[in-house]
């Protein structure tokens, strides 16, 4: 797995053995961060369920200012603390050892918001994954101009709106798809 642009472009990724960790391919990524464009720029970015960080990583190679990873397995947060280590990124980013929602939670605790937040469970989380999205408009830790990315399974497609997040489109790439949510 490699890193598709940006300052970091052609470095190579360390990957878990995790048969569970699915990182997100090369095309879907240069898709997604070519619809977002400049709006990565200096953004502060929060990749929830992080896996090796290869979204969070090519974000912050792009010109992400600051990226916040979220991940609970042991065994993959040492890929993405070597991911990080290695690239030379320790000072742009930060590591949540945590589940998600404890991690949503704990970050409206500390005050704060990000332009971007993209979220990539297990596609079998789905259900669960929609009540994370709600808690996410809920908590208010995305910017008002901001971004919420949903990697999802093509076959399912997530609600209009969640509290105060509407979706605005869903571009599908293969079995992915991406829903893009943004502030009412």
């Amino acid at each position: 797995m490699n890193i598709t642009a940006g300052e970091l472009k052609g470095r190579r990724l360390f990957t878990p053995k995790d048969r569970g960790v699915r990182p997100t391919g090369a095309r879907v990524r240069e898709a997604l961060f070519s619809i977002i464009g400049d709006a990565v720029l200096e953004a502060r970015f929060l990749d929830l369920f992080s896996g090796a960080g290869t979204i969070g990583i090519e974000a912050l190679s792009r010109g992400a200012g600051r990226c916040t990873f979220v991940e609970r397995s042991a065994g993959v947060l040492e890929v993405l603390r070597r991911n990080i280590t290695e690239l030379g990124l320790m000072e742009r980013a930060s590591i949540i050892p945590l589940d998600a929602a404890k991690a949503v939670k704990m970050i409206r605790k500390n005050g704060e918001r990000f332009d971007i937040v993209f979220l990539d469970p297990p596609y079998s989380r789905f259900n669960r994954t929609q009540e994370l999205v709600l808690y996410i408009s809920i908590e208010d830790i995305l910017n008002p101009a901001g971004v919420l990315l949903w990697e999802h399974d093509s076959k399912r497609s997530p609600e209009e709106l969640y509290g105060s997040l509407k979706r605005e489109t869903t571009k599908r790439y293969g079995d992915t798809s991406i829903s893009f949510f943004y502030n009412e």
